[in-house]
């Protein structure tokens, strides 16, 4: 019996809630995790889990497996860890995931170099602008802008990026050139679904800060969408400097009420509770904070800086 792959399965159904979920993150069937776990309760003569229409439910003797269970699963980790690190071996897979716009455009030069640096690596990118939990979708590491969720991992701060309204030229030409924060009300806002039905925005101009009514004209469901928008002359938008800084170099964009700032979007890190990250996580932070020490708009937390690419 693979008693460290029961352990797996069982935890993995608990903690997804399911004997499917826990499938579906082993990369397994259902039957084969459901025979993992009958195993496990014919080696410890006691039943460990209810197996309900609505998922699964631990036993009293569930709990007490579950327990122990997670603590042995986490010391396997520690000590892979340990052991890549002492022969500095960097290969496996890592899994990530991050917002759809970080993983097009922050990530896609992280990725090709991370590939000729360690060729023994596989790197799984999941782009998505849900928050996943680490734990129940088998995620290494999490890069998060604005929300970062709760309950799955360690998070840390490692950027703040810079944010502006922008529109094309020829919008502002026909509507007007806001001059004062409360002209914005004549312009229609192009709103991303992150920005929950906003109905005013919040600028800054020196030591003066203000919030200001904004009129919603459409709400877009993904970041392709919201441009398509901005490109087709129906409004302005919020959005990272990092994404729109050729097009307002080219007279693509402009910004709009560029004497008032919005504020910052802050850029996070989320990793398993560890006290030692693996040198995949490490080997792909590296490269990741150099790239975004060339982004214009991304300025960099030094603390994190220093943890991760010392």
């Amino acid at each position: 019996m693979d008693t460290m792959g029961a352990f797996e399965s069982y935890v993995s159904a608990i903690q997804t809630g399911s004997l499917s979920g826990a499938a579906r993150l082993r990369k397994m069937s259902q039957p084969a995790v459901s025979q993992q776990i009958s195993a496990l309760e014919a080696l410890y003569e006691t039943k460990l889990l209810h197996r309900e229409r609505s998922g699964v439910r631990m036993t009293q003797s569930g709990e007490l497996l579950y327990k122990h269970a997670v603590i042995i699963l986490d010391e396997k980790e520690a000590l892979q860890v340990a052991l890549e690190n002492l022969v500095g071996n960097v290969a496996g897979t890592l899994t990530i995931t991050a917002t759809v716009s970080v993983s097009q455009h922050l990530l896609g030069n992280v990725i090709v170099q991370l590939a000729e640096q360690h060729p023994g690596m596989k790197l799984v990118l999941r782009a998505d602008d849900r928050v996943l939990n680490l734990a129940t979708e088998g995620i290494d590491l999490a890069i998060r802008a604005g929300k970062v969720g709760s309950g799955d991992g360690v998070v840390r701060k490692i950027a703040a990026l810079t944010m502006m309204h922008v529109a094309t030229p020829d919008y502002l030409d026909i509507h007007g050139r806001p001059k004062k924060p409360e002209e914005l009300i004549n312009l229609e806002y192009i709103q991303f679904r992150h920005d929950d039905d906003q109905i005013a925005t919040l600028l800054s101009s020196g030591d003066q800060m203000i919030q200001v009514p904004i009129k919603t004209g459409l709400t877009a469901q993904l970041p392709d969408l919201m441009f398509r928008a901005l490109y087709g002359n129906l409004g302005y938008a919020r959005t990272p400097q990092f994404l729109v800084t050729e097009a307002i170099k080219n007279g693509q964009l402009e910004e709009v009420l560029p004497q008032w700032r919005i504020p910052d979007l802050e850029l996070y890190l989320v990793y398993p509770t560890r006290e030692t990250l693996s040198p995949r996580i490490m080997a792909f932070l590296k490269v990741l904070f150099i790239n975004l020490e060339t982004t214009e708009g991304v300025k960099i937390v030094a603390s994190a800086k220093q943890i991760f690419m010392s």
